[in-house]
């Protein structure tokens, strides 16, 4: 509902990303904040956590909307890579044609979308318990 959203947008704002890669900065928003519910509203929380961290690093994308991209590709690599169910593993290639013109008409660089891999692809976003 709407005062789930307004409050959503606000306690995305208590988080400084300043300075922090993608991956890092999304480690600890979902180390303090569980990403639950139906993919719609998964996929509004991730658009709130990409604007904050633009509004944290103003430079590293040109829209809100790339970045959002970017954050939601990573959940979903994270899922892939380390969901034990999933047997056929997600490369690096395919990672990056998934992305394919995806950061506003253009493609993110090889060198981010390597990292972002690796850094996911090392350690999970959230450890089991």
């Amino acid at each position: 509902n709407d005062f789930n959203q307004l409050v959503a947008e606000e306690y995305v704002e208590l988080f400084n990303f300043q300075g922090d890669t993608l991956d890092r900065a999304l480690r600890k928003f979902v180390k303090q904040f569980t990403i639950i519910g139906e993919a719609q509203a998964r996929e509004r929380i991730l658009h709130f956590f990409a604007a904050r961290y633009l509004d944290c690093n103003p430079t590293t994308f040109t829209s809100v909307d790339s970045c959002h991209m970017l954050t939601c590709a990573i959940m979903l690599l994270n899922t892939d890579l380390h969901d034990r169910k999933i047997t056929n593993k997600m490369t690096f290639q395919q990672f990056s044609d998934n992305l394919h013109e995806l950061n506003d008409g253009n493609d993110f660089s090889k060198d981010l979308l390597k990292s972002l891999f690796n850094a996911i692809n090392d350690e999970q976003l959230i450890s089991e318990t």
